[in-house]
């Protein structure tokens, strides 16, 4: 009878253990959607600045999910000596996701500039164009 309660005991303190992991093992993914309402009716100038902006999105993610992975590597080699820093680890993979959904928006955004035969701002070709309209 010991044993058996001792593996029930055992198991309780593994699933709590793991639904506390799975609920506070970081942020969930915030992804963006590949095409927006609107997408194809915006200027030429609008699509630029947001290709720009999504851009500096990407960079901004990809520096957050450095510095995540830095962090996590200390909290997992500080959590052998003590275990509570691994419950402040990030193992989500969210910032994997909004990257890969910002780089599918502005693949598609790409495909809409070029489809409109838009030039970015500041070239040559972009001031003749909107000198004629």
């Amino acid at each position: 009878m010991d044993e058996l309660w001792l593996w029930k005991k055992f198991l309780c303190v593994i699933l709590c253990f793991a639904i506390f992991i799975a609920g506070c093992g970081g942020h969930g993914a915030n992804p963006v959607d590949r095409y927006m309402l609107g997408d194809e009716k915006k200027s030429c100038n609008a699509l630029y600045a947001e290709l720009s902006q999504t851009d500096q999105e990407i960079i901004l993610k990809k520096k957050q999910k450095d510095d995540r992975d830095v962090w996590n590597i200390i909290f997992f080699a500080t959590g052998f000596l003590v275990i509570v820093p691994w419950f402040f680890m990030d193992v989500k993979g969210s910032h994997e996701v909004e990257i890969d959904a910002l780089q599918a928006r502005k693949k598609a955004l790409m495909i809409i500039f070029t489809e409109k035969n838009c030039t970015p701002p500041g070239t040559k070709e972009a001031e003749t164009t909107n000198k004629v309209f």
